[in-house]
């Protein structure tokens, strides 16, 4: 008996590593770290962002996601951090305060919205954009993930225009507990083995 509750503890750890195809909420703030460190093989970027905007003004945006990952039914994500303004487009949505996919727009890496810029043209906007490109299996196995940051002041903007730093490795903290949860797992399969 025993046994059977030590193996079915494990499967139901295993059984929780999945993708998230209806859009990541501030988990995803840091990156698609559930997927590991960021790979350079995928690269993603945001078109129509001004020089310099406008307040009030509409920007057309397009987010794109280039990934040598295999294109199946599924197959990508996105989650931006806007520090200004608002964005628009079919199948985005706010979770936690940043714009993310759909369930119903995660069959593509290529996806497009408005931006409105906001009402002061005297601050700087920052854009932080985390994109991952998956192989459509519903795991994080196989996928791969980048980041891409801007800044864009306002025409009547006179600080340092700097975009953010986005370090898209995986950090010490993120490296023990996958370490943890190893052991962990390792440790359950070592008691389901001797039982």
């Amino acid at each position: 008996m025993r046994r059977i509750v030590v193996v079915s503890i494990f499967l139901l750890m295993l059984s929780n590593v999945n993708g998230l195809p209806t859009g990541v909420g501030s988990i995803g703030d840091n990156g698609c770290t559930c997927h590991g460190g960021a790979d350079s093989s995928t690269t993603v970027s945001i078109t129509g962002l001004p020089s310099n905007y406008t307040s009030s003004s509409e920007y057309n945006l397009s987010l794109m996601i280039d990934s040598s990952i295999e294109k199946n039914e599924v197959q990508g994500g996105f989650r931006i951090l806007i520090s200004h303004g608002e964005i628009i487009g079919d199948g985005w949505q706010i979770i936690d305060e940043g714009y993310t996919h759909t369930e119903d727009i995660n069959d593509r890496r290529n996806w497009t919205a408005k931006w409105i810029a906001p009402n002061l043209d005297d601050e700087l906007v920052t854009v932080v954009v985390y994109g991952n490109a998956v192989n459509g299996g519903g795991s994080p196995a196989g996928d791969a993930w980048n980041s891409a940051s801007y800044a864009v002041p306002g025409m009547n903007y006179s600080g340092e225009v700097i975009a953010p730093d986005v370090d898209a490795s995986v950090s010490a903290a993120q490296i023990v507990v996958g370490i943890l949860g190893l052991l962990l797992l390792l440790g359950v399969a070592v008691i389901a083995i001797r039982d």
